[in-house]
C-alpha cells in the first residue's frame, strides 16, 4: 500500500514538473522525423500488460510508416497518457486501437479510439484543464490527478499539432 502511494505521488510530481517546465519554456525540444506508426507500436508494447489485466484488446493499425517532424519524447509521453486513459476507462473486455495514418491533404495523424463510455458534451472543453476530473469520486479508484490530458494537449500543440475529441457520448 505504501509503495502504491509512493508511486502515485511520484507520478504526480513528475506531471507537475513537466507542466511547470512547459510553462517556463524550459523543456528541451529535439525535432526530428518521427515515425508515428513505429511510435504507436512501441507504446502499445509498453502498455499491453495493463490492457491484458483488464482483458482488453489493444491493437495498432498502421499499414505504413507515417513521418512527421516532432520531438519524439514529448509525443511518446502524450501517447502514453492517452493510451493509459483509454485503458483506465474502457470496460473489461473492451477494445482499444491506435491508428497512424495521413489525411487526404497529407497531414500525419495519430488516433487512440476505444469503446469506453465516452465523455459528455459538458466536459469536453474542460478535460484538458489541469486537475479537472469528469468524476472526482473515481480519482482514487483508478489513480491519476487530472494532469495527463493537460500534458497531452501541451505536447501535441508544442509540436505544431492539434488534438480533437470525438466522443460517442456526443452522438
Amino acid at each position: 500500500s505504501m509503495l502504491e502511494e509512493a508511486d502515485r505521488l511520484t507520478k504526480l510530481v513528475d506531471s507537475l514538473l513537466t507542466l511547470s517546465r512547459a510553462d517556463a519554456g524550459t523543456v528541451p525540444f529535439s525535432k526530428e522525423a518521427v515515425d508515428l506508426a513505429a511510435l504507436a507500436s512501441e507504446v502499445s508494447d509498453c502498455l499491453q500488460v495493463l490492457a491484458e489485466e483488464k482483458e482488453q484488446s489493444l491493437t495498432v493499425a498502421a499499414p505504413a510508416p507515417v513521418f512527421t517532424p516532432a520531438d519524439r519524447a514529448t509525443l511518446r509521453q502524450a501517447l502514453i497518457n492517452l493510451l493509459d486513459n483509454a485503458i483506465k476507462y474502457t470496460p473489461a473486455g473492451g477494445k482499444i486501437q491506435i491508428t497512424a495514418g495521413t489525411t487526404p491533404g497529407g497531414e500525419a495523424t495519430l488516433a487512440v479510439s476505444d469503446n469506453g463510455p465516452g465523455i459528455a458534451p459538458e466536459h469536453r472543453e474542460k478535460i484538458y484543464e489541469r486537475f479537472y476530473r469528469v468524476d472526482s469520486g473515481r480519482s482514487r479508484e483508478v489513480g491519476g490527478a487530472g494532469l495527463g490530458l493537460s500534458i497531452v494537449k501541451w505536447a501535441v500543440e508544442s509540436n505544431g499539432g492539434r488534438i480533437e475529441l470525438d466522443s460517442v457520448a456526443d452522438r
